[in-house]
């Protein structure tokens, strides 16, 4: 963490210019400002700092711009780790497909709760430590930060006049530099830039679907229902064949409540926002479909619960092998 004993309150970005000029396209700046300041606000999500963002009047560099960025947190503390974190995160590049496909959520939660309570006790005890690989690890493959880091550098990549970039941390009560500043050469900026923003499909194995409009008919037509876990509406592509095969076959007609228990893909993006947003459902395999009180377990339902028994006595045999 850059500075980690003095208390970093600004964050200073200096465009450097090809020419000695101190003018800006204005819409490119203000979109790189907005990727910026969203980048501070998910981290102080994160780390539950309530950070607040202001801007002060920016200093005067010959053949550039520049503009600080003052931070005011829940304590000098968060203010300071903050600032930190932004310093390091900016000119740090990623590898997305390693960030993308070693994607879980419950560690992630697991690795920010933990981060939390030692921020915490950091905050009141000056000699607590805080795992700093943990933090990498969290902010190095947050996706919301690439994609907000990636559309900066691609404002900047598409402007020939902006050489260099750099960010620096000063003092946020007499204004002193806080080490050198990190830049980053235009060169380099394609290097940040995401290629696609589509993801890895993240699958529900266990989904519930309360079928609202099926559809048995040939034609790349979507069923419609309720998803039980999210309690949301969604059209869905059915793909299990056998499934439908096996409706029409014995004509069993679906009834308001007629629910299917699924294996559920869901395709996934991120919007320019950063946010991952799903772009479409489709269901691979029907397990089972229950009427009321009546569950009728399908023949694939059946192949993959086979499939899986030798896993759950495997970690059966495990777990009374351990006390578990």
């Amino acid at each position: 963490m850059a500075a980690e004993q003095q208390i970093a309150g600004k964050v200073e970005i200096h465009y450097y210019f090809s020419d000695e000029s101190q003018s800006m396209n204005a819409q490119i700046r203000n979109k790189c400002e907005s990727s910026l300041l969203a980048m501070f606000k998910e981290i102080s999500s994160i780390l539950n700092a309530r950070l607040q963002v202001e801007t002060e009047p920016y200093p005067n560099r010959k053949g550039g711009l520049s503009e600080r960025f003052v931070l005011k947190g829940r304590s000098s503390y968060y203010q300071n780790f903050a600032a930190g974190l932004f310093y390091d995160m900016l000119p740090l590049e990623i590898d997305l497909d390693k960030t993308v496909n070693e994607e879980d959520k419950d560690e992630t939660k697991e690795r920010i709760d933990n981060l939390r309570r030692e921020l915490r006790q950091a905050e009141r005890d000056e000699n607590a430590e805080v795992d700093m690989e943990n933090v990498l690890h969290i902010f190095e493959h947050n996706l919301k930060i690439n994609k907000l880091k990636s559309n900066f550098y691609k404002q900047l990549a598409g402007y020939d006049k902006v050489i260099k970039v750099s960010v620096q941390l000063f003092d946020g009560e007499e204004g002193h530099a806080l080490g050198p500043p990190a830049a980053v050469e235009s060169t380099l900026f394609n290097t940040f830039i995401l290629k696609a923003d589509v993801l890895k499909p993240e699958t529900d194995d266990e989904a519930e679907i309360d079928v609202v409009s099926p559809v048995l008919t040939e034609g790349n037509y979507k069923w419609k229902g309720i998803y039980v876990q999210e309690q949301k509406t969604i059209s869905f592509a059915m793909k299990d064949e056998a499934f439908k095969a096996e409706v029409v076959k014995n004509g069993v007609a679906f009834k308001h409540g007629t629910r299917i228990k699924c294996q559920l893909e869901k395709a996934r993006k991120m919007n320019e926002f950063g946010e991952v947003v799903v772009t479409g459902y489709t269901v691979h395999i029907v397990a089972s479909r229950q009427d009321g009180n009546v569950v009728t377990e399908t023949t694939q339902g059946k192949t993959t619960k086979k499939k899986k028994e030798p896993e759950m006595q495997q970690l059966d045999l495990f777990g009374s092998l351990f006390g578990g």
